[in-house]
C-alpha cells in the first residue's frame, strides 16, 4: 500500500514539474513575441511630438530635447519628429490628438502645463477631452512660474501691483497666462491687464522687448534662466513672485504667491490653482491607444530621463530634469480633480471676470486660434 502511494506521489511530482517547466517555457516564449511585436510595430515608423505652442519657447525646447533621445529607447528605434500646433496654449493640439489623430501610439502631445486642468477650472471649457482618460507618459520636471515686470513699467515689487497697472502678454484666453493674472486681480487686488493671442513664449518675450506689454504673469524659471537671466541681472526685468507649491532652490528670496495673503480660504484656492506646476512639462497619448503601446512608451520615457546623453544635453540647454512618471501623473490629476465643487466654483468665478482683456487679431475669444 505504501509502495503504491509512493509511486503515485512520484508520478504527481513529475506531472507538476513538467507542467511548471512547460509554463516557464511558454512564458519565456510568449515574452519574445511581445517584444518583437513592439519592435515590429514601431520599426520603420515615425513618432510625432505635437507641441501646443510655437517654436522657440520653453515647451518647444523641452519637447525637442526629449524627442532627440527617446527614439533609441523605443523598440524598433522609430524616427521621431516635432510638429508645432499652437492655439489656446495647447488646447487646439490636445483636442486634435484626443479626437482626430490616429490612436496608434505614434502621436504624443506636449501641452502647456495648465491644459490638463482646463476642463476642471474653466467654467466655459472648450476642451473636447477628459483629462483623466488621456494616457500620461510623464513629465520632465515640476515647474516654477514667475511673474515679471520690465524696468519701464515702474513696478519693482509685488506690492506695487496693488497700485499700478501692469500690462502682460498671454496666449489663449482660457490658459493660465490669461486666467491666472485675472484670478489674482480678483482675489488679491493685483492690477493686471492682459493682451491675449500670442502663439507662445517666444512671441510673448518679443512683445516685452518691443514694448507692446510690460511683463508676463506666467514665465517659467526653466525658460527664463537660460535665455533671459541677464535681463534680471541688469535690472531690466524684475521678478515679483514665484508661483509654485514650494520655493525653487535658485530663488530663496523671491516670495511664494501663497504667502502673499493671510486668508486661509484664498490660500487653499491658490494651492489648487497652482497644482498644475506639479506636472510641469507633461506628455500624453490619447485615450484609445492600446495599453501595451502606452506601457512601452512610458518605459521609453522613463529610460530617456536617465539617459546620460539626454541629461548632458539638458544641462547644456539649462533644462532642469526632475521627472514624474506617467503613473504618478495620473494620480496627481485624480487627486486635484477630486477637489470639492464649491471651491472649484469660486476659482472659476475668480478667473472668469476679465475686465480690459484685449485679444490680438487671429485669436478667437474661446481660446482657440483663428485661421
Amino acid at each position: 500500500m505504501s509502495s503504491t502511494r509512493a509511486r503515485a506521489r512520484t508520478r504527481t511530482r513529475t506531472v507538476i514539474a513538467r507542467s511548471f517547466a512547460a509554463a516557464l517555457a511558454f512564458a519565456g516564449f510568449a515574452s519574445v513575441p511581445v517584444r518583437a511585436q513592439d519592435a515590429s510595430f514601431f520599426k520603420g515608423k515615425t513618432v510625432t511630438f505635437y507641441v501646443g505652442l510655437s517654436a522657440g519657447g520653453g515647451y518647444d525646447v523641452n519637447a525637442r530635447l526629449v524627442a532627440r533621445h527617446i527614439g533609441k529607447h523605443i523598440p524598433g528605434n522609430p524616427a521621431v519628429v516635432v510638429r508645432n500646433m499652437p492655439g489656446g496654449g495647447g488646447l487646439v493640439m490636445t483636442n486634435y490628438l484626443a479626437n482626430v489623430a490616429p490612436k496608434d501610439g505614434l502621436h504624443i502631445g506636449a501641452p502647456q502645463r495648465d491644459i490638463p486642468f482646463e476642463p476642471l477650472l474653466s467654467e466655459e471649457s472648450h476642451a473636447k477631452f477628459d483629462a483623466l482618460k488621456l494616457q500620461w507618459l510623464g513629465s520632465t520636471n515640476a515647474d516654477t512660474s514667475l511673474a515679471v515686470a520690465s524696468r519701464r513699467s515702474g513696478i519693482k515689487t509685488w506690492q506695487d501691483l496693488k497700485t499700478k497697472e501692469l500690462i502682460v502678454a498671454g496666449t489663449g484666453v482660457a490658459t493660465e497666462s490669461v486666467v491666472m493674472p485675472y484670478a489674482l486681480r480678483n482675489l488679491l487686488g493685483f492690477k493686471y491687464t492682459v493682451i491675449a493671442g500670442y502663439p507662445g513664449g517666444n512671441q510673448m518675450t518679443l512683445a516685452m522687448q518691443r514694448g507692446e506689454v510690460d511683463g508676463r504673469a506666467s514665465l517659467s524659471w526653466t525658460s527664463l534662466k537660460p535665455h533671459m537671466k541677464e535681463w534680471v541681472d541688469s535690472g531690466d526685468m524684475v521678478i515679483l513672485y514665484q508661483q509654485a507649491l514650494k520655493k525653487h532652490p535658485d530663488l530663496p528670496n523671491v516670495p511664494l504667491i501663497i504667502d502673499l495673503t493671510d486668508d486661509p480660504t484664498i490660500k487653499q484656492m491658490l494651492r489648487v490653482e497652482y497644482g498644475s506646476f506639479q506636472v510641469g512639462r507633461p506628455y500624453f497619448l490619447a485615450a484609445g491607444v492600446p495599453a501595451d503601446r502606452v506601457t512601452v512608451l512610458r518605459r521609453a520615457f522613463d529610460e530617456t530621463m536617465k539617459d546620460k546623453d539626454f541629461l548632458a544635453d539638458a544641462a547644456k540647454a539649462d533644462q532642469e530634469i526632475g521627472p514624474t512618471t506617467g503613473e504618478d501623473m495620473q494620480k496627481i490629476l485624480a487627486d486635484i480633480y477630486a477637489t470639492p465643487k464649491s471651491l472649484i466654483a469660486r476659482l472659476q468665478q475668480a478667473g472668469k471676470n476679465k475686465p480690459d482683456l484685449k485679444v490680438l487679431k487671429g485669436e478667437d475669444k474661446k481660446g482657440g486660434s483663428g485661421k
